[in-house]
């Protein structure tokens, strides 16, 4: 059955279309994409890297179609993704481990299989997407952010399901991988020296901050951290040691500030790629 017969079929018989019309619409390509080797060695305070955190989290579910296609729209280069390693070995797409939030279903990625993981629905009727779909369905038209998700005390077996996943549909050239574990990054980095690496740091005060930037292994491109947790002292360290500064997450105007005038950090995270675009744009 064609396409606009089979909508008009549904139509008449009072289905809903969202869903279908989400899954079936061709992925945006994201507007003068850079190779990803080119946009990390020019990541710079007079032009810092946007990374959209989960797509478009104001108006869409986190990590849905919807909210990539907006972030690409609004002039994402990069869209994140966050990895879950299900109960039967599949990456699924989601920042929280149980889907409560997201879903309104007590169900928990890392202890589920697939079947019945794929049961339930964002709160605008898409799927939980496993990272395999999100390749499929927009390849090499974007690039990614990836950061693995584990659970206190888990080993490396998502890292390493990754690295198989991105074997697999040959996105080593497009992506960067983020980890807050350093053992998941170094594991990460044996078997795919080449993709760039951003080190999530977790710590309370800026000496273990400083410590932490000074041990970092120096394969690693970028330190972040959380935005209020960045001193000029530490931006210095940073840029001082070769790596290049990340900060999360800009929600308003004064973040868009404090990370691109005041800090000069070289990449962010942004929950509205549109307003940290245009601020940019207009603070050259």
């Amino acid at each position: 059955m064609k396409k606009a017969t089979l909508l008009l079929a549904l139509t008449l018989l009072g289905l809903p279309l969202f869903s279908t019309t989400v899954q079936a619409a061709v992925a945006p390509k994201a507007k003068n994409l850079t190779s990803i080797t080119q946009s990390v060695n020019h990541a710079s305070p007079d032009t810092p890297i946007i990374f959209s955190h989960r797509g478009s989290p104001y108006n869409n579910p986190d990590h849905s179609y919807s909210g990539y296609n907006q972030a690409i729209k609004d002039g994402s280069q990069y869209i994140e993704q966050d990895v879950w390693l299900s109960k039967d070995n599949k990456l699924y797409v989601s920042h929280d481990d149980n889907l409560k939030k997201s879903t309104g279903h007590n169900v928990t990625i890392s202890n589920s299989t697939s079947s019945k993981i794929n049961k339930v629905k964002l709160h605008n009727g898409e799927k939980i997407h496993q990272l395999k779909d999100v390749f499929k369905r927009y390849g090499k038209k974007v690039h990614y952010i990836i950061e693995t998700k584990k659970n206190a005390g888990d080993n490396t077996d998502t890292e390493k399901a990754l690295v198989k996943e991105l074997k697999n549909y040959k996105m080593t050239k497009n992506v960067i991988f983020q980890d807050s574990s350093l053992p998941g990054i170094e594991d990460f980095h044996k078997s795919l020296k080449n993709i760039p690496t951003l080190w999530l740091l977790d710590s309370v005060t800026e000496r273990q901050y400083s410590e932490q930037i000074e041990n970092a292994p120096r394969y690693i491109k970028f330190i972040s951290l959380k935005l209020d947790q960045w001193t000029p002292k530490l931006v210095k360290l940073a840029h001082k040691n070769g790596f290049k500064t990340n900060g999360w997450i800009l929600n308003t105007y004064n973040d868009n500030y404090d990370a691109l005038i005041t800090l000069k950090l070289d990449s962010v995270f942004t929950n509205n790629t549109k307003e940290t675009s245009k601020l940019i744009d207009r603070w050259k």
